[in-house]
């Protein structure tokens, strides 16, 4: 494989809280190598810690207010719907787009960038959010994929990874991205390589810290010393923590309790009674293997309706059985909230304030808190896009994990009763060893100051409108980077108007 000048490896739900265990009994020696002879970090995620937005975050290097994206549901009051707006994923020039004005650059598996941008280099979109088809650009790299190494985005099967044939799909598909960056780097002359892997949190999610989850790490950490030379720089960094859960905290049932929240789930509840849920019947129809002919052929009305097996209604279900009139405020998972009234009204201001204090004051079961504090969204959020943003985030306790589903009856639940075992959390992973890099450690760093680095790495000017700052004190004093003068520029927006307009064209038919 030929070596790229830098490789930032996207780590998933990564953080040292779950791999120091791991590391000092010896089984990750890669990652070992990079933590104690390089630099390290938390690195602070935006609010709220999902995968997306912050993947966006990271390679904008700008909050989610300046690209309107604020968790894997935007909830609309205007319109009185929840939806995910998938047209603005390409809208914001992102690191990759930069770099590759001078050289050729490889991106692979980083979550929202389906489908993929068309650029000097390769781009090979991810998951959660891609597709197994149209997913890279140019379409000879994906050809050749699907040639050499059969290459997949996501699994062909339900995610279960405490079932055995689910469980070696999600290590192939974790070993593939690394596959692939080898494959297509020994083809390309690239100066920057990006491969991220999601499924390694998917992995968290259901079985934290587990011997399963360690064999996951396990083909990562193999993969990674191979990328590990006297020249190259690698970075590893995540788009938020993983902690294990204590607390289950249903939103959206206190709202609808403490009067904030009026939802109608008379058909979803027909449907538990009958034993009927979304697990049950998809688990049906792939047995049969006419999953997806099941659900083309499906009403959609039928679709939206059909619960989880704890009668949870979650994400683009919620539209149609939210009583949008007789409603004050209405919450996504992890963290976001939003207030039904004009934001220059009295009504508002009150209902905000009050929610502030009581969503401070929740104590679950065991007496821990559910916010470690609850911000205004102007104070975390900016940009065009804050009208649409959150009124108010959630930042979760560690251990706290908000479900945003409507239909529950109680407030907590305990952990076991679902499938996630563990929760995101803010505080990521940041490390870095190279000829770039010092060691040791230092603090306060944001994912949002990571483009900006990269881009002072590589002697790029910064777009101004960028939120992040260039953290000169990343770089070793003998590489110069310390020392450099840090430049701004505006020039840039062209390449968001090609990008633009490239992807009008590319929606629109023929």
């Amino acid at each position: 494989m030929s070596s790229p000048n830098t490789v930032v490896v996207g780590l998933d739900g990564a953080h040292f809280e779950i791999l120091e265990p791991w590391i000092d009994a010896g089984e990750l020696p890669n990652l070992q190598r990079i933590f104690e002879s390089g630099l390290t970090s938390d690195l602070e995620s935006v609010l709220p810690p999902v995968t997306s937005p912050n993947w966006k975050a990271y390679s904008t290097g700008k909050n989610p207010g300046k690209f309107g994206i604020f968790w894997w549901e935007n909830i609309d009051l205007d319109e009185k719907r929840v939806y995910y707006p998938e047209d603005r994923k390409h809208n914001t020039i992102e690191l990759w787009e930069i770099l590759a004005q001078d050289s050729p650059v490889g991106v692979i598996g980083v979550p929202t960038t389906h489908p993929p941008k068309s650029i000097n280099g390769f781009v090979v979109s991810g998951a959660p959010d891609g597709d197994n088809t149209g997913y890279a650009s140019p379409p000879e790299v994906e050809k050749l994929l699907d040639r050499k190494l059969d290459y997949r985005v996501m699994p062909e099967h339900r995610i279960n990874p405490r079932d055995s044939e689910s469980l070696s799909e999600i290590y192939d598909v974790i070993d593939s991205r690394f596959r692939a960056a080898k494959l297509l780097a020994d083809e390309y002359d690239l100066s920057f390589l990006q491969v991220t892997t999601f499924y390694i949190n998917v992995l968290q999610h259901f079985l934290w810290r587990s011997e399963d989850t360690l064999k996951g790490w396990k083909i990562i950490d193999n993969h990674i010393g191979e990328f590990l030379d006297d020249e190259t720089d690698v970075i590893l960094m995540s788009d938020h923590g993983s902690t294990k859960i204590d607390t289950v905290f249903h939103i959206n049932t206190w709202l609808a309790n403490n009067g904030y929240l009026s939802v109608n789930t008379g058909i979803s509840s027909k449907l538990q009674e009958l034993g009927l849920s979304r697990e049950r019947i998809g688990k049906f129809v792939d047995s049969v293997g006419v999953g997806n002919l099941a659900r083309n052929l499906a009403p959609d009305r039928l679709l939206n309706s059909l619960p989880d097996e704890q009668g949870e209604l979650k994400r683009g279900q919620k539209t149609n059985h939210i009583n949008w009139t007789d409603t004050l405020a209405l919450a996504s998972g992890q963290g976001p909230v939003y207030i039904n009234a004009p934001k220059d009204s009295k009504e508002y201001h009150i209902i905000r304030e009050k929610l502030i204090d009581e969503l401070t004051d929740i104590r679950g079961p065991s007496g821990t808190a559910v916010a470690k504090e609850v911000v205004k969204g102007e104070d975390i959020y900016s940009g065009p896009y804050l009208d649409e943003a959150p009124d108010l985030c959630i930042n979760q306790t560690p251990g706290v994990h908000i479900q945003g589903g409507i239909g529950r009856n109680e407030i907590f639940s305990n952990p076991s009763d679902g499938n996630w075992r563990a929760e995101n959390k803010r505080n990521g992973l940041f490390a870095a060893l190279g000829p770039s890099f010092r060691s040791g450690s230092i603090d306060g760093l944001s994912i949002l100051d990571l483009t900006p680095t990269i881009l002072h790495l590589y002697g790029n000017p910064i777009p101004s409108d960028m939120d992040g700052c260039v953290r000169k004190d990343v770089f070793s004093p003998e590489s110069g980077l310390a020392n450099r003068d840090i430049e701004y520029t505006d020039s840039y927006e062209y390449i968001t108007e090609i990008a633009r307009i490239r992807n009008i064209a590319r929606d629109s038919p023929l």
